[in-house]
């Protein structure tokens, strides 16, 4: 058994490890400010998403107080609109 050879050979094998790890390394290094970036968009895609969606529930609740507020004073309009009609007819 070659004792040398063998040390030698874990050596050179080491040697190929680190050079790999090197390379993911450096690899990595690249990767890292475009996955920053892409995480950074994606937030501000999301606040612009939240605001639009605040107004939006804004205008629905608008919407709702303004329904809301038909559904009280549509009696008293119909009653208007009906006793107007009739004072037409009447007066034929």
């Amino acid at each position: 058994m070659d004792v040398k050879a063998e040390i030698d050979d874990l050596k050179r094998r080491m040697g190929d490890l680190e050079g790999a790890v090197n390379v993911l390394t450096g690899q990595f290094g690249k990767i890292h400010p475009e996955i920053l970036a892409i995480k950074r968009e994606s937030a501000e895609g999301f606040e612009r998403i939240n605001k639009d969606t605040a107004s939006v529930i804004a205008r629905v609740d608008t919407l709702n107080t303004q329904v809301w507020s038909l559904r009280d004073d549509l009696p008293a309009m119909l009653g208007e609109a009906v006793g107007s009609i009739n004072a037409r007819f009447d007066r034929n």
